[in-house]
């Protein structure tokens, strides 16, 4: 039987692939590899602590800033893994830390705010929609728990999108 969690991790994911599949950020496919999966594992711990401080005033910057975190890791990743698998976790902010992350990844890592800005918008929008009807009482562990699984969502979202924007698709290779 499946938890009430993992449901709401398969849901939301599914409901910010519809999302960023719909806008045409995406094929329908999550993109993804389990390098990427493990540099959230690093990065979490910390982004987590930025973010549920600033979450009850930006609720939806907190979750976007988890997708740009994504977007960034996976260029770092397609431009040379090795190199910038080691990559801190304040690389990715900006002057201002955590409160101009998003500026910082779009303009200094992605150089780019043509899809990055639009895509993020869509699907922070939406991962905090799917989060307040989850009803889950603010201030709970509960809440809390539901918030992490939604950055994580959002950080692979980001990593799929970006991954999609640099050329990457899903293929079925034969099996032989």
């Amino acid at each position: 039987m499946i938890s009430a969690e993992q449901q709401y991790r398969e849901d939301l994911t599914q409901c910010l692939l519809d999302v960023a599949t719909g806008k045409g950020f995406l094929k329908g496919t999550l993109l993804g590899t389990p390098d990427l999966d493990e540099a959230w594992l690093r990065y979490a711990p910390s982004f987590y602590g930025d973010a549920v401080r600033e979450f009850n005033a930006y609720p939806e910057y907190c979750l976007a800033c988890a997708g740009y975190m994504g977007m960034a890791v996976a260029l770092l990743w397609d431009k040379d893994w090795e190199k910038h698998k080691a990559t801190p976790y304040s690389f990715f902010q900006g002057e201002r830390r955590f409160d101009d992350m998003d500026d910082h990844i779009t303009d200094s890592i992605l150089k780019e705010r043509k899809h990055s800005v639009a895509a993020m918008m869509a699907c922070s929008s939406a991962a905090y929609n799917f989060l307040m009807k989850s009803r889950a009482e603010p201030g709970t562990a509960e809440a809390y728990r539901l918030f992490l699984i939604s950055t994580e969502v959002m950080y692979k979202i980001g990593t799929a999108i970006e991954l999609q924007h640099l050329g990457y698709k899903f293929e079925a290779l034969p099996i032989v």
